[in-house]
């Protein structure tokens, strides 16, 4: 499963939640976590920074919260 972060430099939040994403998704082989400019997807829609997507679909714009984004993995793997 693909998890993108799309981040824009000197953003603090940007930096958190990656970190937190890292951390995250560390020992998940069955992530392959992604992290793209904001600037290079422009024309596809996204304007906010730091935004998540799992596979195509928008998770989250803003902040990570840990809990809700481990829920939501998990239920991805039971293929809910």
């Amino acid at each position: 499963m693909n998890i993108t972060l799309f981040i824009t430099e000197n953003c603090l939040s940007c930096r958190r939640v990656e970190n937190q994403l890292k951390k995250l998704t560390m020992d998940r082989k069955d992530i392959n976590l992604l992290i793209e400019d904001i600037r290079n997807v422009r024309s596809g829609g996204i304007i906010i920074a730091p935004a998540i997507f799992i596979g195509e679909e928008l998770y989250a714009y803003g902040e990570l919260d840990e809990e809700k984004f481990l829920y939501r993995l998990n239920l991805m793997r039971m293929g809910n």
